[in-house]
């Protein structure tokens, strides 16, 4: 009996020293995460250094022979996966902020259209509308007032709703931020928008800012000559059609299906556990407030949660599992505001789509809109940015 007690006690020593906090397996699996990480970063700076000769825009050809436009001041990524059309392209500008394409078929837009006036605007975003039908909601692109989105007058609106569309024209599709837009600087539990904006892997989210401040943010994020703002809600819907008709996914279900039924197989949510293989961040969510940032232990299990009180916000782009096309978090994590306006309540006009970590993936789906008012800020509600 003496010798069985030993004998267990010792393979519990063995089994501590082989996947303990400090044991060899751990020690090793951490080893080659953060070689891995520097190969990456190194690709970065690479790419960057690149993307500052680049002073024009310029057609790329990837190795299948698919061409896209790459903006100026920007360059394709440099690691394997992310140079190719079929897996989802990543830019990385001057800056270090990385975007993906959105790619719309050109079949999808009508033939001739010249914008030389309103109805040819209004032809191709009809046009648009119907190809993304099943993703649609009550929610307009729309001005409502100044302080839903910063923009002075409808006109002003308008102007920038024209310049999208005539992009996706001519371009044949629009980039979006790879990752919802975070902050490196220290994490705050309250309104502050002076933090510095980044669209990059391991910041925290950029929470608490109202829609408005989300587009003013957004504007600052703009490279070279491309605009960048906010998403307007057809371009939310035209990247759910995007990752449904080029991801991959469950064949159990329609690819819609993760998109606009139940997203919990690829989101943040607290219905669903997880694996977090990276290094990154989290802060638990408990007793109705966000608790202290702390780094994410080697293969964190991220925890069911029964109750909506309850949930676990991850920095951006903290596990591969919630991505598809490189496209991180864009269902569940945070809530993300748009240019959309409510149509069914002038109380609350502001639009955020998708899901954040304490709903479900069956209540907050990817393609989900919550409505809001425009004073609205909380700590479940950040934003996404196009470049178009």
């Amino acid at each position: 009996m003496v010798s069985i007690i030993v004998l267990i006690i010792l393979a519990g020593v063995s089994i501590a020293m082989l996947v303990g906090e400090n044991g060899i397996i751990t020690q090793a699996q951490r080893a080659a995460q953060e070689t891995e990480q520097a190969q990456i970063e190194e690709q970065r700076k690479l790419a960057m250094l690149e993307a500052s000769v680049h002073l024009e825009e310029y057609e790329y050809t990837d190795a299948n022979g698919e061409k896209v436009n790459i903006p100026a001041q920007c360059a394709v990524s440099k690691v394997e996966g992310e140079n190719t059309l079929e897996n989802g392209l990543v830019i990385i500008d001057i800056n270090g902020n990385e975007w993906v394409w959105i790619e719309v078929p050109k079949s999808e837009m009508p033939d001739g259209l010249r914008f030389e006036n309103e109805t040819d605007y209004t032809t191709l975003e009809t046009a648009l509308q119907t190809y993304v039908n099943i993703y649609r909601g009550a929610s307009v692109d729309e001005w409502y007032s100044e302080e839903q989105h910063g923009f002075a007058s409808a006109e002003e609106y308008n102007n920038l709703k024209q310049k999208m569309l005539e992009s996706i024209y001519i371009n044949g599709g629009f980039y979006i931020g790879r990752y919802e837009v975070g902050s490196f600087d220290s994490p705050v539990t309250s309104e502050d928008t002076t933090r510095t904006a980044v669209i990059q892997k391991g910041a925290y989210p950029y929470n608490y800012v109202t829609c408005k401040q989300a587009e003013e943010l957004s504007e600052g994020l703009a490279i070279g000559e491309k605009i960048s703002s906010l998403m307007f809600g057809i371009q939310w819907d035209l990247a759910l059609k995007y990752l449904e008709i080029n991801a991959d996914w469950d064949t159990s279900n329609e690819a819609s299906y993760y998109l606009k039924s139940n997203s919990s197989a690829w989101g943040n949510y607290r219905d669903i556990e997880f694996t977090v293989e990276q290094d990154n961040k989290y802060a638990i969510y408990s007793n109705s407030s966000l608790g202290e940032w702390a780094n994410v232990p080697v293969n964190y299990i991220k925890p069911i949660y029964d109750s909506n009180e309850n949930g676990v916000l991850l920095s951006t782009g903290a596990t591969d599992r919630n991505s598809k096309m490189n496209i991180y978090d864009l269902a569940g994590n945070v809530f993300e505001w748009t240019l959309e306006r409510s149509s069914t309540n002038a109380d609350y006009p502001c639009v955020g789509r998708g899901g954040y970590y304490c709903n479900t993936g069956s209540i907050a789906p990817a393609s989900n809109r919550y409505r809001y008012s425009t004073s609205y800020n909380t700590n479940d509600f950040g934003f996404r940015t196009a470049l178009y």
